[in-house]
């Protein structure tokens, strides 16, 4: 109820609000983005990630990867871009409108398709389930004067570009977090790859934690307890089997 009256309260501060019916939570909800806004956002916040990171080629077999499971997701007409960052940090993550971002650090780690499948599915679902933008909606409401909400929706959104991608990447619910790879499993699954290759990825991942603790391991670091992601990925996976 909080969640949907502060929504509420912003979208009457810009002027009005729309509907949107949420796929993955089958509800009708609230929200002052469009898809369209959506993925205008998500272009002006990859064009800032390509202007402060080496991006380097992406390989074919990961832009196939992408192509099969977007077209098997909750929203298979949006359009999946990837991009592969050059960081030895393990990481991966999503911004709104279908943008997802594969650091080489987690890619050197992967030992095959059906655990870069799984990951690509994770933030996936992410996009799908639209927690980028929620997280930007909250972000709007926090840290945009009022002022410049009463004024006009380009302008709080042009304000909130430089803060919005670091937060739509790295805080998301323990729900959300959790959901994504319930829907990274299911997705990698519908395409074909082997859903047990997220189990195999967080267990090898939870190992060269222990075994180098100096390793910046973000995509672990910033999500749910490990052991909880494991056992909530093997129950989708008996029920997907």
């Amino acid at each position: 109820m909080k969640r949907i009256f502060i929504i509420v309260c912003l979208s009457l501060l810009l002027g009005g609000c729309v509907t949107y019916y949420n796929p993955v939570t089958k509800k009708t909800e609230y929200t002052i983005y469009t898809e369209q806004d959506e993925i205008e956002m998500g272009m002006a916040i990859d064009k800032k990630i390509q202007r402060e990171n080496k991006i380097v080629e992406t390989p074919q077999n990961i832009k196939e990867i992408v192509e099969k499971i977007g077209k098997v997701s909750d929203r298979p007409n949006l359009t999946y871009t990837v991009r592969v960052i050059k960081n030895d940090e393990v990481n991966a993550f999503a911004v709104p409108g279908g943008f997802i971002y594969l650091y080489t650090g987690l890619l050197e780690k992967a030992s095959s398709e059906d655990e870069i499948a799984n990951v690509i599915g994770h933030e996936t679902g992410h996009i799908c389930a639209r927690d980028g933008i929620d997280q930007l909606q909250k972000t709007l409401l926090y840290s945009i004067p009022t002022s410049i909400l009463l004024s006009n929706k380009s302008a709080a959104i042009k304000k909130t570009i430089d803060a919005a991608f670091t937060i739509t990447m790295l805080k998301y619910s323990r729900e959300q977090e959790l959901r994504a790879d319930k829907l990274g499993v299911t997705y990698a699954y519908r395409a074909g790859y082997n859903p047990e290759g997220m189990i195999s990825f967080f267990k090898k991942l939870q190992d060269i934690e222990k075994k180098s603790p100096s390793l910046k391991i973000t995509f672990l670091s910033s999500h749910p307890d490990i052991a909880d992601r494991i056992s909530n990925v093997e129950k989708v996976i008996k029920e997907l089997q």
